[in-house]
Protein backbone atom coordinates (compact mmCIF):
# COMPACT_ATOMS: atom_id res chain seq x y z
CA UNK A 1 0.00 0.00 0.00
CA UNK A 2 2.91 2.10 0.78
CA UNK A 3 4.75 1.22 -2.43
CA UNK A 4 1.47 2.38 -4.58
CA UNK A 5 0.74 5.82 -2.26
CA UNK A 6 4.57 6.67 -3.36
CA UNK A 7 4.14 5.63 -6.99
CA UNK A 8 0.76 7.92 -7.21
CA UNK A 9 2.34 10.71 -5.30
CA UNK A 10 5.62 10.60 -7.72
CA UNK A 11 3.23 10.22 -11.13
CA UNK A 12 1.13 12.99 -9.12
CA UNK A 13 4.70 15.63 -9.31
CA UNK A 14 5.39 14.96 -12.83
CA UNK A 15 2.10 15.98 -13.98
CA UNK A 16 2.50 18.77 -12.16
CA UNK A 17 5.82 19.49 -13.55
CA UNK A 18 4.77 19.00 -16.62
CA UNK A 19 1.93 21.54 -17.24
CA UNK A 20 3.08 24.30 -19.21
CA UNK A 21 3.25 27.75 -18.34
CA UNK A 22 0.23 29.18 -19.95
CA UNK A 23 0.58 32.69 -22.14
CA UNK A 24 -3.17 34.92 -23.17
CA UNK A 25 -1.74 35.57 -26.31
CA UNK A 26 -2.33 39.48 -27.57
CA UNK A 27 -4.30 39.82 -24.32
CA UNK A 28 -6.43 36.15 -25.25
CA UNK A 29 -9.03 35.36 -26.81
CA UNK A 30 -12.32 37.81 -26.08
CA UNK A 31 -16.03 36.36 -27.69
CA UNK A 32 -14.58 34.00 -30.32
CA UNK A 33 -12.42 36.58 -31.72
CA UNK A 34 -8.62 36.45 -31.55
CA UNK A 35 -6.23 39.94 -31.63
CA UNK A 36 -8.26 42.20 -29.52
CA UNK A 37 -4.98 43.17 -27.67
CA UNK A 38 -8.66 44.85 -25.26
CA UNK A 39 -9.19 45.59 -21.90
CA UNK A 40 -12.16 43.39 -22.24
CA UNK A 41 -9.98 40.52 -23.30
CA UNK A 42 -7.47 41.11 -20.42
CA UNK A 43 -10.28 40.94 -18.11
CA UNK A 44 -10.97 37.81 -19.24
CA UNK A 45 -8.19 36.05 -18.84
CA UNK A 46 -7.55 37.33 -15.63
CA UNK A 47 -10.56 36.25 -14.25
CA UNK A 48 -10.07 32.24 -16.01
CA UNK A 49 -6.53 32.57 -14.33
CA UNK A 50 -3.90 33.71 -16.54
CA UNK A 51 -1.05 35.74 -14.69
CA UNK A 52 1.43 36.30 -17.88
CA UNK A 53 0.18 37.80 -21.04
CA UNK A 54 1.55 38.56 -24.34
CA UNK A 55 0.33 41.92 -25.63
CA UNK A 56 1.47 42.93 -28.85
CA UNK A 57 2.43 47.12 -29.64
CA UNK A 58 2.76 49.59 -32.73
CA UNK A 59 3.63 52.97 -33.72
CA UNK A 60 1.24 55.76 -34.43
CA UNK A 61 2.29 58.37 -36.15
CA UNK A 62 2.80 60.36 -33.52
CA UNK A 63 5.51 58.07 -32.18
CA UNK A 64 3.03 56.67 -29.34
CA UNK A 65 2.34 52.92 -28.60
CA UNK A 66 -0.53 51.15 -28.76
CA UNK A 67 -2.03 47.67 -28.21
CA UNK A 68 -2.43 46.18 -31.57
CA UNK A 69 -1.11 43.71 -33.88
CA UNK A 70 -0.37 45.80 -37.28
CA UNK A 71 -2.19 48.67 -39.35
CA UNK A 72 -3.02 46.44 -41.78
CA UNK A 73 -5.33 43.16 -41.88
CA UNK A 74 -5.90 43.04 -37.47
CA UNK A 75 -6.82 47.37 -38.10
CA UNK A 76 -9.46 45.80 -40.49
CA UNK A 77 -10.32 43.23 -38.74
CA UNK A 78 -10.77 44.70 -35.66
CA UNK A 79 -12.16 48.40 -36.57
CA UNK A 80 -14.20 47.92 -40.22
CA UNK A 81 -12.12 49.60 -42.04
CA UNK A 82 -8.50 50.19 -43.76
CA UNK A 83 -6.05 52.84 -43.35
CA UNK A 84 -2.93 53.53 -45.51
CA UNK A 85 -0.26 54.51 -42.61
CA UNK A 86 -0.67 54.40 -38.90
CA UNK A 87 -3.04 56.84 -37.15
CA UNK A 88 -2.25 59.12 -34.22
CA UNK A 89 -2.67 58.41 -30.72
CA UNK A 90 -6.01 60.47 -30.64
CA UNK A 91 -7.62 58.59 -33.66
CA UNK A 92 -6.81 55.52 -32.39
CA UNK A 93 -8.54 56.35 -29.15
CA UNK A 94 -11.48 57.65 -30.54
CA UNK A 95 -12.00 54.20 -32.72
CA UNK A 96 -11.82 52.73 -29.54
CA UNK A 97 -14.08 54.33 -27.55
CA UNK A 98 -16.57 53.90 -30.43
CA UNK A 99 -16.18 50.41 -31.17
CA UNK A 100 -19.12 48.66 -30.04
CA UNK A 101 -17.90 45.32 -28.57
CA UNK A 102 -14.44 45.77 -27.22
CA UNK A 103 -11.80 48.43 -26.28
CA UNK A 104 -8.08 47.85 -27.79
CA UNK A 105 -5.64 49.10 -25.19
CA UNK A 106 -3.34 52.08 -24.77
CA UNK A 107 -0.26 52.33 -22.79
CA UNK A 108 -2.61 54.60 -20.57
CA UNK A 109 -5.54 52.36 -20.17
CA UNK A 110 -2.88 49.26 -20.10
CA UNK A 111 -1.33 51.08 -16.91
CA UNK A 112 -4.31 51.57 -15.45
CA UNK A 113 -5.99 48.09 -15.65
CA UNK A 114 -2.26 46.72 -14.22
CA UNK A 115 -1.82 48.94 -11.49
CA UNK A 116 -4.01 46.78 -9.09
CA UNK A 117 -2.61 43.35 -10.43
CA UNK A 118 0.74 43.35 -9.51
CA UNK A 119 0.57 39.63 -9.66
CA UNK A 120 0.49 40.20 -13.63
CA UNK A 121 3.52 39.95 -16.16
CA UNK A 122 3.21 41.15 -19.77
CA UNK A 123 4.98 40.11 -22.35
CA UNK A 124 6.06 42.62 -25.04
CA UNK A 125 5.84 42.39 -28.85
CA UNK A 126 6.68 45.37 -30.54
CA UNK A 127 7.78 44.24 -34.28
CA UNK A 128 9.22 47.89 -35.16
CA UNK A 129 12.07 49.71 -32.85
CA UNK A 130 11.94 47.31 -30.05
CA UNK A 131 14.07 48.71 -27.84
CA UNK A 132 13.09 52.18 -28.67
CA UNK A 133 9.15 50.99 -27.76
CA UNK A 134 10.39 49.28 -24.16
CA UNK A 135 12.33 52.28 -23.02
CA UNK A 136 9.55 54.63 -24.10
CA UNK A 137 7.16 52.24 -21.81
CA UNK A 138 9.69 52.38 -19.31
CA UNK A 139 9.88 55.77 -19.17
CA UNK A 140 6.30 57.13 -19.32
CA UNK A 141 6.03 54.10 -16.52
CA UNK A 142 8.43 53.49 -14.55
CA UNK A 143 6.44 51.73 -12.08
CA UNK A 144 5.26 49.09 -15.00
CA UNK A 145 9.00 47.43 -15.55
CA UNK A 146 9.07 44.87 -12.74
CA UNK A 147 5.57 43.57 -14.61
CA UNK A 148 6.98 43.58 -17.84
CA UNK A 149 9.03 40.42 -19.65
CA UNK A 150 10.63 42.28 -22.91
CA UNK A 151 10.55 39.86 -25.96
CA UNK A 152 13.69 40.20 -28.38
CA UNK A 153 13.95 39.77 -32.28
CA UNK A 154 17.87 40.02 -32.70
CA UNK A 155 20.69 38.43 -30.38
CA UNK A 156 22.34 41.91 -29.77
CA UNK A 157 19.21 43.36 -28.33
CA UNK A 158 19.70 41.29 -25.23
CA UNK A 159 22.65 43.09 -24.00
CA UNK A 160 21.23 46.24 -24.11
CA UNK A 161 17.74 44.71 -22.36
CA UNK A 162 19.83 43.59 -19.72
CA UNK A 163 21.96 46.94 -19.40
CA UNK A 164 17.96 48.61 -18.78
CA UNK A 165 17.74 46.54 -15.54
CA UNK A 166 15.53 43.37 -17.16
CA UNK A 167 16.14 40.14 -15.67
CA UNK A 168 13.84 38.16 -17.17
CA UNK A 169 13.58 38.22 -21.13
CA UNK A 170 12.56 35.99 -23.76
CA UNK A 171 14.01 35.68 -27.06
CA UNK A 172 11.77 35.01 -29.95
CA UNK A 173 12.60 33.85 -33.09
CA UNK A 174 9.90 34.69 -36.23
CA UNK A 175 12.39 37.54 -36.93
CA UNK A 176 15.47 36.09 -36.64
CA UNK A 177 17.09 35.09 -40.10
CA UNK A 178 19.69 33.03 -38.76
CA UNK A 179 20.55 29.30 -38.58
CA UNK A 180 19.23 26.99 -36.19
CA UNK A 181 22.72 26.19 -35.36
CA UNK A 182 23.63 29.88 -34.42
CA UNK A 183 20.77 30.22 -31.90
CA UNK A 184 21.77 27.13 -29.80
CA UNK A 185 25.74 28.55 -30.09
CA UNK A 186 24.26 32.53 -29.29
CA UNK A 187 21.77 31.78 -26.58
CA UNK A 188 24.70 29.65 -24.53
CA UNK A 189 25.88 32.81 -23.34
CA UNK A 190 22.24 34.40 -22.72
CA UNK A 191 20.41 34.24 -19.26
CA UNK A 192 16.88 33.79 -20.50
CA UNK A 193 13.23 33.67 -19.37
CA UNK A 194 12.59 31.36 -22.65
CA UNK A 195 12.98 31.06 -26.59
CA UNK A 196 9.75 31.35 -28.52
CA UNK A 197 9.16 29.83 -31.54
CA UNK A 198 6.33 27.99 -34.21
CA UNK A 199 5.93 24.24 -33.14
CA UNK A 200 8.01 23.32 -36.11
CA UNK A 201 10.88 24.65 -35.04
CA UNK A 202 10.42 23.42 -31.36
CA UNK A 203 10.17 19.64 -32.83
CA UNK A 204 13.80 20.23 -34.82
CA UNK A 205 16.56 18.68 -33.52
CA UNK A 206 18.88 21.37 -33.29
CA UNK A 207 16.86 23.50 -31.17
CA UNK A 208 15.60 20.37 -29.35
CA UNK A 209 19.39 20.80 -27.57
CA UNK A 210 18.10 24.41 -26.37
CA UNK A 211 16.73 22.00 -23.48
CA UNK A 212 20.13 21.68 -21.61
CA UNK A 213 20.14 25.20 -21.14
CA UNK A 214 16.95 27.04 -21.20
CA UNK A 215 13.00 27.05 -21.52
CA UNK A 216 10.92 26.52 -25.09
CA UNK A 217 7.81 28.14 -25.44
CA UNK A 218 5.89 27.76 -28.60
CA UNK A 219 3.49 30.14 -30.49
CA UNK A 220 -0.10 30.03 -30.67
CA UNK A 221 -1.77 26.72 -29.90
CA UNK A 222 -5.47 26.78 -29.63
CA UNK A 223 -5.91 22.79 -29.90
CA UNK A 224 -5.50 20.72 -26.39
CA UNK A 225 -4.11 18.04 -28.06
CA UNK A 226 -1.17 19.42 -30.01
CA UNK A 227 0.27 21.22 -27.11
CA UNK A 228 0.01 17.46 -25.14
CA UNK A 229 2.03 16.76 -27.43
CA UNK A 230 4.38 19.29 -27.58
CA UNK A 231 4.84 19.27 -23.69
CA UNK A 232 5.03 15.57 -23.65
CA UNK A 233 6.91 14.94 -26.71
CA UNK A 234 9.12 18.17 -27.43
CA UNK A 235 10.20 18.75 -23.65
CA UNK A 236 8.09 22.53 -24.57
CA UNK A 237 7.33 24.44 -21.72
CA UNK A 238 4.95 27.49 -22.16
CA UNK A 239 2.36 27.96 -24.15
CA UNK A 240 0.53 31.31 -26.17
CA UNK A 241 -2.86 30.75 -26.40
CA UNK A 242 -5.87 32.09 -27.83
CA UNK A 243 -8.81 30.36 -26.13
CA UNK A 244 -7.36 27.25 -24.16
CA UNK A 245 -8.21 27.21 -20.79
CA UNK A 246 -6.08 26.48 -17.99
CA UNK A 247 -6.45 23.58 -16.51
CA UNK A 248 -7.43 23.97 -12.67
Amino acid sequence: MKKYLLLLSILMMHKASAEPLMIAHAGGGYDGVAYTNSIDALHGSYQDGFRHVEIDFSWTSDHQLVCLHDWDKTFKKLFKQKTKKPLSLAQFKKLVENHPDYRSCTLDSLAAWLSNKPDVKIITDIKYNNLKGIQLITEKYPDLKPQLIPQFYQPEEYSMLKKMGFTDLIWILYQYKGSKNSVFELSKDMDLFAVSMRASQAKSRILQKLLNQHRIFVYTINKRRQLDKLVEKYGVSGIYTDFLKLNR
